[in-house]
């Protein structure tokens, strides 16, 4: 069985200049746990999960018990309204893998695994076409 067999064709993809507020309504909104991230030219430049969301939280000032103790602060509110003006591209990994429409199914499901990834951007040349999660491939097996 094909990739694109089983793959989501109607892909929601998030622009590198958005933010990460935009990117997380996004996301909640069309409840999904990442997308493909475009550029201005439509190009595939990247993709965004809450992990890396997440990722952003913890690395700056808002680990769980920075977070706690940002609370006591009256600069909370201005702290957590910085990032959410964080850009996308600013954290999405870059240069994501990718796979081929007309690769396997059995192909995907070892990059998945071996990467730890949960989600592949199905391309057809340099084209975004669709994605392939890994409950795409267990549905399909």
């Amino acid at each position: 069985m094909r990739v694109k067999e089983v793959m989501t064709r109607n892909v929601v993809t998030l622009s590198e200049n958005d933010t990460l507020l935009e990117a997380a309504e996004k996301l909640r909104k069309n409840g999904i746990s990442g997308a493909p991230v475009l550029n201005d030219e439509g190009e595939l430049v990247g993709i965004i999960s809450e992990a890396d969301v997440l990722k952003v939280l913890e690395a700056g000032k808002f680990s769980f018990s920075k977070l706690l103790h940002l609370f006591e602060k009256e600069n909370v509110k201005e702290e957590l309204e910085r990032a959410a003006k964080t850009r996308v591209k600013d954290v999405m990994s870059k240069n994501p893998q990718t796979i081929d429409a007309n690769a396997s199914i059995y192909e995907a499901a070892s990059i998945m695994h071996s990467r730890g990834f949960n989600r592949l951007p199905v391309v057809e040349g340099d084209k975004l076409i669709g994605i392939v999660a890994r409950a795409d491939i267990l549905a399909a097996l």
